[in-house]
C-alpha cells in the first residue's frame, strides 16, 4: 500500500514529465556546446575565458554543482534533442538581454557526451552557440555572414 494519495501520484508524475523536459534540454544544450568546442576550439575557449570571472557563470557554476545537474542529466538513456524546449529557452533569454528574437535555430548533427569533461561549460556553450546562430542582424544593425548552419526553421539536421 502506497502513502501517497491520487493527488500525490499526479503531482509527482508531473515533476517527473518536467525532470524529463529539464534533462533533454541540458542534454542537448550540452551536445551543441561539445559540437562547439569542436568545431571552433580557440573561439569556445575564448568565451569561456571571458565569461569565467562573470558573477552570471560563476552563480551558474555554483547551482550546476549545487543541484548536481551533470549527474542528472547523465543518469539513464540519453534523451533524444529538443529543438522546440531549447528555442523557448534561447527566446526567453534573448528577451531578458534585450537582444533580438531568434528567427530560428538549426541544430546539426551532435556527438555523444563526454564523461570526465565539465558539462556547465559545454551546457553554456550550447545556448551561447545557439544564440548566435539565431540573431537575425548584429547589435549595430549590419547584415552578418550567413551561419554555415543556415537554415530558417527550428529543425534537427
Amino acid at each position: 500500500m502506497s502513502a501517497f494519495t491520487p493527488q500525490d501520484e499526479q503531482v509527482l508524475g508531473v515533476l517527473a514529465t518536467r525532470s524529463g523536459e529539464m534533462r533533454a534540454l541540458l542534454y542537448t544544450l550540452a551536445r551543441v556546446g561539445v559540437a562547439w568546442r569542436r568545431r571552433e576550439p580557440e573561439r569556445a575557449r575564448a568565451w569561456l575565458a571571458r565569461l569565467e570571472t562573470h558573477p552570471f557563470y560563476k552563480g551558474g557554476q555554483v547551482l550546476f554543482d549545487l543541484l548536481e545537474w551533470e549527474d542528472f542529466m547523465l543518469d539513464g538513456k540519453p534523451p533524444e534533442p529538443d529543438a522546440q524546449r531549447v528555442l523557448a529557452l534561447i527566446l526567453r533569454i534573448a528577451e531578458l538581454l534585450g537582444l533580438p528574437p531568434p528567427t530560428s535555430i538549426t541544430i546539426g548533427d551532435l556527438p555523444v557526451l563526454e564523461v570526465g569533461f565539465y558539462l556547465y561549460r559545454d551546457v553554456l556553450l550550447g545556448g551561447i552557440d545557439l544564440g548566435m546562430q539565431s540573431i537575425p542582424f548584429d547589435l549595430l544593425g549590419n547584415e552578418p555572414p550567413r551561419d554555415s548552419r543556415g537554415g530558417s526553421d527550428i529543425r534537427i539536421v
